[in-house]
């Protein structure tokens, strides 16, 4: 990590008079094998590398990276950036922040036992996983696919604002497809698993519970339409969050792309129901000491007690507002600048477990699966309506398996109507870090037979 901070504190001071210069570098080790049929199907290797370097001059703004670390790569980077800066838009919001005294480094970021681990066990690892879930009950027919995928990465951000800040990560997932068939219906069940290492990744209970969630919805069948309570399982939940969460930015109001423009201040969801987003949230994937601007991380409450209270704001989006940045600079690597986004978001708990939340529903359908997410929830116009695979429940009880039917609500009707959330957070990774847990919406429209 020293040398990539070294190699950002080398691109700053080629800084010219008048200019602001931030480079943001990253190295990672990312490995990925597949499994199909108690074999490995692929396996693949990658160690990408390289820098990201804003220009800031007469508040315009321009970018540019490479992957040439040599001394000529960088001049070359770093002239690209300036000539991009002439060609944009003049914005007296752009600007780099200024340094801010980090906390600390996080707990949980880093699990040394990464680097031991070989290709050959990762391999293992995989087959053992498409093995246990082939096996977990005679009415898994095949396994569509089983992974596990790591990544080691070092990142180290330098500004002529005085920012000089690195950290090292790990990340391990693995995830398995079931496919369950009886009586000539086929359902699919998807679980994973995230980690620091693999070493923390259970391949019997991921597979278990890939097959558990196939078999669940075996003989699913249309139910007739009705208003009554909807149960969102811990995936949904988080699904659900990751399409209210990409118009919860300051960004995304300010250009009128929000369903949330003009309601600060007002009551949007339930009384009773938080939503957080805590880039400090030990073990969660987004978790970091800093965001990718170098701003240190920390708990903002977008929701508190059902009245929306902050939009998510990088740098540039704050200032538009008047108001300091939430942390929430994010980047998909080196080769993009940074943009607000949820680092870590989540509700949180209103008390009681998985079985009291799905009791407290009555009658209810509990929802396993969307289906037609992106065509069917648009976060601007709050419409959404989507189609499921899931069960019905009675006073908690999995009954009968239910397909083919469409839930539909305002989303604003979906975050007043939230109950109860249940203390069951799982944290999965959907274009961001979202905790999803049992939710409870006490009446949403289901269109069926």
């Amino acid at each position: 990590m020293s040398e990539l901070l070294a190699l950002a504190a080398r691109i700053v001071d080629r800084a010219a008079s008048g200019e602001a210069i931030e480079a943001f570098v990253t190295h990672e080790r990312e490995f990925e094998v597949k499994a199909y049929d108690g074999a490995v199907e692929t396996s693949s290797a990658a160690e990408p590398r390289g820098a990201g370097v804003r220009v800031v001059t007469d508040h315009r703004v321009g970018f540019a990276f490479t992957t040439d670390l040599t001394e000529a790569g960088l001049d070359t980077a770093l002239g690209d950036a300036r000539e991009n800066a002439r060609h944009t838009t003049p914005d007296d919001a752009v600007g780099l922040p200024e340094p801010e005294d980090v906390s600390g480094e996080l707990p949980d970021m880093f699990d040394r036992s990464i680097l031991e681990e070989t290709a050959e066990t990762k391999a293992a690892f995989a087959v053992e996983l498409e093995r246990v879930t082939r096996q977990a009950d005679p009415r898994i027919r095949t396994v569509e696919e089983a992974g596990y995928s790591d990544s080691v990465t070092d990142v180290a951000i330098a500004s002529t604002t005085g920012i000089a800040a690195a950290y090292q990560r790990s990340d391990a997932w693995c995830y398995s497809i079931a496919i369950a068939e009886d009586g000539g219906d086929t359902e699919v069940g998807f679980e994973f698993d995230l980690a620091r290492s693999l070493s923390g990744l259970d391949s019997a209970e991921v597979g278990r519970r890939a097959a558990e969630r196939a078999l669940r919805v075996l003989g699913a069948t249309k139910i007739p339409s009705a208003r009554i309570p909807v149960v969102f399982d811990p995936y949904t939940a988080a699904q659900f969050l990751g399409v209210i969460a990409r118009v919860m930015t300051g960004e995304a109001v300010q250009k009128g792309r929000s369903l949330f423009a003009g309601r600060l201040g007002e009551q949007v969801a339930a009384e009773g129901i938080d939503l957080v987003d805590d880039g400090r949230a030990v073990g969660a994937p987004g978790a970091a000491a800093w965001d990718d601007e170098g701003v240190p991380t920390r708990r903002t409450e977008v929701i508190r007690d059902g009245i929306l209270s902050s939009f998510l704001y990088d740098t540039v989006s704050a200032r538009r507002d008047g108001r300091a940045s939430t942390a929430n600079a994010a980047r998909s690597g080196f080769k993009t600048p940074p943009g607000p986004s949820p680092s870590n978001m989540a509700f949180d708990p209103t008390g009681g477990s998985r079985d009291d939340v799905m009791r407290s529903g009555g009658r209810a359908l509990l929802v396993q699966d969307f289906h037609g997410v992106h065509s069917g929830a648009n976060p601007i116009s709050g419409d959404f309506s989507v189609g499921i695979t899931g069960a019905l429940l009675e006073n908690g009880e999995v009954g009968r398996p239910v397909k083919e039917v469409t839930i539909a609500a305002p989303m604003l009707d979906i975050l007043r109507n939230i109950t109860a959330v249940a203390d069951d957070r799982r944290w999965l990774p959907f274009g961001g870090s979202f905790g999803g847990a049992t939710t409870l919406v006490s009446e949403m429209t289901v269109a069926g037979s």
